[in-house]
């Protein structure tokens, strides 16, 4: 039955007769009646899009997280993943800040942003596993994604690499910030970028706090530096299907995270328009991307974030006018 068809019988209050076909024809005459159909409830709801939302004034509030453990290397040798090369290449997580956050900061107003850092030892003081980029201790935000790059190289003359590699710190301090904002009624969408090279030792208390998150109007996309074995980054991200579940069995309202490994993707600059025009697409169609030249660390990222936004704000019966 087509949708008008549907419509019909609920109007009619009239039911539709369902037969199963006998052996001996084809016809009505042979065909016995299984059943009848009627349409007790008919309605129609408007399903609004990504971009419906970001033109009624909703933002992309961007975050990020770079990991300052031991296993990034020396950052004064060339071997180091955070190396600063005087010629002016960027590192990989330079590259990862640069190209999400070129994006992202068009759909957030006050281009201030929260930056931190974890695993690593402050001057004088104990490993800290969420610390503010900045250096200071009363606030976390940089102006712009040049604030952010400067905040990191600044970082790395400041601080020792240690360990180890936790994600719930800075998971919680993001939620935090959605939560206060969710209470305040705004219309944001929080967005924090956690930049890795390695294996997390708090699984479990990452699922618990990513869980917690599923509620918020947040989203987490994880880029994996280096050569390391990133399975439990995998698990993090609920592509397959099974979503997260806390140490308290509750499982996650939704999924939040996507996982892009660095070195599988071939790294391309991705400009504003590129990802409108990805976003305006995804609005139409629901298939899988695909890029001529190969997708980038952005275009990956990205891919989810509008159906993640999107499972939140109709789960909620969040409206753009709303």
């Amino acid at each position: 039955k087509s949708l008008a068809d549907l419509e019909k019988l609920h109007t009619g209050r009239e039911g539709e007769n369902l037969f199963l076909p006998t052996p001996v024809g084809h016809d009505n005459q042979n065909k016995a009646l299984k059943s009848k159909l009627f349409v007790e409830k008919y309605s129609e709801t408007v399903q609004y899009t990504f971009l419906d939302y970001l033109a009624a004034g909703f933002e992309l509030n961007f975050m990020v997280a770079i990991d300052f453990t031991a296993s990034n290397g020396n950052p004064r040798l060339p071997d180091s993943l955070h190396y600063i090369d005087p010629s002016g290449r960027l590192n990989a997580y330079q590259k990862a800040i640069y190209e999400v956050g070129e994006v992202l900061q068009f759909y957030d107003s006050d281009k201030r942003f929260p930056a931190w850092g974890f695993g690593a030892r402050p001057i004088d003081g104990p490993v800290s596993h969420c610390f503010n980029l900045n250096g200071s201790s009363n606030y976390c935000e940089v102006e712009g994604i040049r604030g952010i790059m400067m905040a990191y190289t600044s970082a790395l003359f400041n601080v020792s690499l240690a360990g180890p590699t936790l994600f719930g710190h800075v998971i919680n301090r993001a939620a935090m910030i959605a939560s206060q904002s969710l209470a305040n009624d705004a219309k944001k969408y929080f967005v924090l970028l956690i930049i890795t090279d390695g294996v997390i030792t708090d699984l479990q208390e990452t699922k618990d706090a990513l869980v917690k998150a599923s509620d918020l109007p947040l989203s987490i996309l994880i880029v994996g530096v280096g050569g390391a074995d990133f399975k439990e980054m995998e698990i993090l991200d609920a592509d397959k299907g099974e979503r997260l579940e806390s140490s308290t069995g509750r499982v996650a309202s939704r999924d939040i995270v996507q996982f892009v490994p660095f070195r599988d993707v071939q790294s391309k600059s991705s400009t504003h328009s590129d990802i409108s025009e990805m976003f305006r697409i995804w609005d139409y169609i629901t298939i899988d991307f695909h890029f001529a030249d190969g997708p980038s660390v952005v275009q990956e990222l990205l891919a989810e974030l509008p159906s993640q936004f999107l499972a939140y704000m109709r789960s909620r019966e969040i409206k753009p006018c709303s």
